[in-house]
């Protein structure tokens, strides 16, 4: 019943990891998509940029379709475009060449979005294959913590008063420590 509780307590308030950069991942695949099918149906590079980041209302895709709808160069609209999170850098390395060079980036683009997609499933596959260490991290932390909750709290009343302070200060400590250590290696 104890470990029951505990567990039920751990799995409620166990943090959810934010949808906001699966988002913001799935976004940034789109874009280069998105990208890569304007360019193979014929359009240029700056209206391929640009229209490929409409949609998005992220703020580095809102950022780089203004910039491109406005004429900036497109060396600005790389600037801003590194700023993505998974392919950003590479992105405004195609971006640049093809833009220098002449060289064909639709192909580029194209492998981007699939790199993206990837990335993105393997941060899938990572968080839930994470998900056991997680939750008996919270676990075995709660469990000290219900163990004062349910009358511990009156035998380390009882250790401070005979002069056990320290001792109860390095349990803490120590408890505290394991705790986050676990969690960041599960996490």
């Amino acid at each position: 019943m104890f470990v029951t509780l505990v567990a039920a307590l751990a799995v409620l308030g166990a943090p959810k990891l934010p949808s906001v950069a699966r988002r913001a991942t799935a976004d940034e695949q789109q874009f280069y998509a998105s990208v890569a099918s304007e360019l193979m149906a014929g359009a240029s590079l700056r209206t391929a940029v640009a229209d490929s980041a409409r949609p998005h209302d992220d703020s580095v895709m809102a950022r780089v379709g203004a910039a491109a709808r406005s004429g900036a160069s497109l060396d600005a609209v790389a600037d801003i475009l590194s700023e993505l999170p998974v392919n950003g850098m590479a992105a405004a390395a195609a971006i640049r060449v093809a833009d220098r060079a002449g060289a064909a980036a639709a192909p580029v683009f194209a492998r981007l979005a699939d790199r993206t997609a990837a990335r993105a499933e393997v941060e899938r596959q990572r968080r839930t294959l994470t998900t056991q260490a997680r939750l008996s991290a919270a676990v075995v932390g709660a469990l000290p913590l219900m163990w004062l909750a349910f009358g511990g709290i009156g035998r380390i009343a009882a250790l401070i008063q005979q002069g056990g302070a320290p001792v109860a200060a390095l349990g803490l400590t120590m408890e505290t420590v394991g705790v986050a250590l676990i969690w960041r290696l599960a996490s």
